[in-house]
C-alpha cells in the first residue's frame, strides 16, 4: 500500500519504519518542523514536506500521527477524497473524519514510543475503527502487515484505553522521575533502584496489579510513612503525592491487606 505518513514525532517514526518493514510504501513525510521531516524521510529513505500544497495526491493511505490540538485543522485543510485517511490517537473520536472525507478511520498503536528506543512492533497492541466496513477490512490488513494483536474498538472504548494507559505507563513514568530525584539527593544511582522496577513490572505479568501491591500504604503502616513525609516536608508538593497515593492505596485494599 502506498503512504504518506502526516507527523514526524514519536509515533510517525516508529510506525512509518514498521510499515516500510512490512513492505509498504512510504511515499512521503509531511510536517510543519523541517528538521524532523528531513530525519525521518532520510531514515526510511523518502521525501518530505513542510507544505501542505505540496503533499503527494497519489497514496492509499493518509495516516495523521501528529498532536492531537492539530487534528482537526490537518484534517479540515487535507483534501484528497479519493484516499482513507486515519489517525493515530487514543483520545479523539473517529468522527473528526466525518464530513470532510468519505473513508477515514483509526489506527492506534498501544505503546510508548521515543526516537532513541526500537519498539518491536510484533508485540504491539492495535486498535482499529473506521466508517465502514470495508476501510475497516483495509485498515485491519495494515495493521496485521505490522503486528499479529490487532482488535477493533470504538471510540469510547479507545478512550477508556488511553485512559488506562496513561496511568498504567506516563503516571508510573512519573513516580520514576521522582525516585531518581529523591535517590540523587542521597548520592546515589537510579540504576541501584533498576532491579526493582523491573521485578514490579515483571510480576503483573504473572499476578493480578491488586495481588501486587505491597508497602507501608497497604497496611497503612504510619511509623514508617510518617518518617517518609518526614523526609518530605521541604518538597510540599512530593508530600501532598505521598499522601495522596498512600490513602488511594490504604482504600482500595481490602481489609484482610490492612493488617
Amino acid at each position: 500500500m502506498k503512504i504518506v505518513i502526516i507527523g514526524a514525532g514519536n509515533v510517525a517514526t516508529h510506525i512509518g519504519k514498521a510499515l516500510q518493514k512490512a513492505g509498504h510504501l512510504i511515499l512521503q513525510i509531511f510536517s510543519s518542523t523541517e528538521h524532523s521531516a528531513s530525519i525521518l524521510a532520510s531514515s526510511l529513505n523518502t521525501g518530505f514536506t513542510t507544505e501542505i500544497t505540496q503533499i503527494n495526491q497519489s497514496a492509499d493511505l493518509y495516516i495523521y500521527a501528529v498532536k492531537d490540538s492539530v487534528l482537526e485543522e490537518l484534517t479540515a485543510r487535507i483534501q484528497i477524497p479519493a484516499a482513507i485517511h486515519a489517525h493515530t490517537s487514543g483520545s479523539v473520536s473517529v468522527n473528526i473524519f466525518k464530513g470532510k472525507t468519505p473513508r477515514y478511520g483509526v489506527l492506534y498503536p498501544l505503546q510508548t514510543f521515543s526516537k532513541s528506543r526500537d519498539i518491536n512492533f510484533s508485540e504491539v497492541p492495535v486498535f482499529i475503527e473506521s466508517s465502514d466496513s470495508v476501510t475497516t477490512r483495509i485498515l485491519t490488513g495494515v495493521a496485521q502487515s505490522i503486528s499479529p494483536n490487532v482488535h477493533t474498538i470504538n471510540s469510547d472504548q479507545r478512550l477508556r484505553l488511553h485512559i488506562s494507559a496513561v496511568f498504567a505507563c506516563n503516571f508510573t513514568n512519573l513516580m520514576y522521575v521522582f525516585s531518581e530525584k529523591l535517590i540523587a539527593e542521597s548520592g546515589l544511582d537510579f540504576d541501584i533502584l533498576k532491579p526493582l522496577v523491573k521485578e514490579t513490572a515483571e510480576k503483573v505479568m504473572h499476578i493480578t496489579p491488586n495481588a501486587a501491591q505491597t508497602g507501608p500504604a497497604v497496611r497503612y503502616d504510619r511509623n514508617v510513612i510518617d518518617k517518609h513525609l518526614k523526609m518530605l516536608e521541604n518538597d510540599p508538593e512530593l508530600s501532598e503525592i505521598y499522601k495522596k497515593l498512600s490513602q488511594a492505596i490504604y482504600r482500595n485494599f481490602s481489609s484482610t491487606q490492612k493488617v
